[in-house]
């Protein structure tokens, strides 16, 4: 499937406004809502068993105030980002392993925004051509100089109400309730 069919399958499902997501970053302190092309995280590699490092898209999770550097305290040293998989470059590896008929359907899911661990953002050219994906479960962490080494860049900020829908799907994500009942009682 191309990545514009695959678009076009988003965007026909959404339940917001694409046109209300982003803003420019003028004037913003770098923190929660920020969108970074080329920030340094860290990257499991399934045939080493080993983390390795590569320059990737990333949504910026923690509060301005907390990654201030002009904000000395402890606990401040590290950013939480959540990577941003480009929608063309997703599309290929899913097909590896499943059919066109279940990328469609999967698709239209996340467009509903029925599955709980991926947050589709839309397009935003020329870094998300087709939009990307925010795969929950990878939620990772780098060191705040991440963010302003010379190859990263911050290419964007999401709007009041893109924050809104983004952590309304990082809520549900994290703080669902549980499917099996734990026991009121300690050991």
């Amino acid at each position: 499937m191309e990545p514009a069919a695959a678009h076009a399958i988003l965007s026909e499902n959404l339940d917001y406004d694409p046109g209300k997501f982003y803003s420019n970053t003028e004037n913003l302190p770098v923190g929660v809502g920020s969108i970074f092309s080329a920030v340094r995280l860290p990257m499991y590699d399934s045939e080493t068993a080993l983390y390795l490092t590569s320059a990737e898209t990333g949504y910026v999770l923690s509060h301005e105030c907390d990654i201030d550097p002009a904000n000395d305290r402890p606990f401040s040293e590290f950013v939480l980002i959540c990577p941003i998989l480009p929608l063309e470059e997703w599309i290929p590896a899913y097909l590896e392993d499943h059919s066109e008929a279940d990328l469609r359907s999967l698709l239209a899911h996340i467009g509903k925004r029925n599955v709980s661990r991926v947050f589709y953002l839309p397009p935003l050219p020329p870094t998300l051509q087709f939009g990307g994906l925010m795969y929950l479960n990878q939620i990772t962490h780098a060191h705040v100089s991440a963010l302003t080494l010379d190859t990263a860049t911050r290419i964007a900020s999401v709007t009041e109400y893109g924050l809104q829908k983004l952590d309304h799907m990082i809520q549900n994500h994290l703080l669902r309730p549980k499917a099996v009942r734990l026991s009121l009682a300690q050991w």
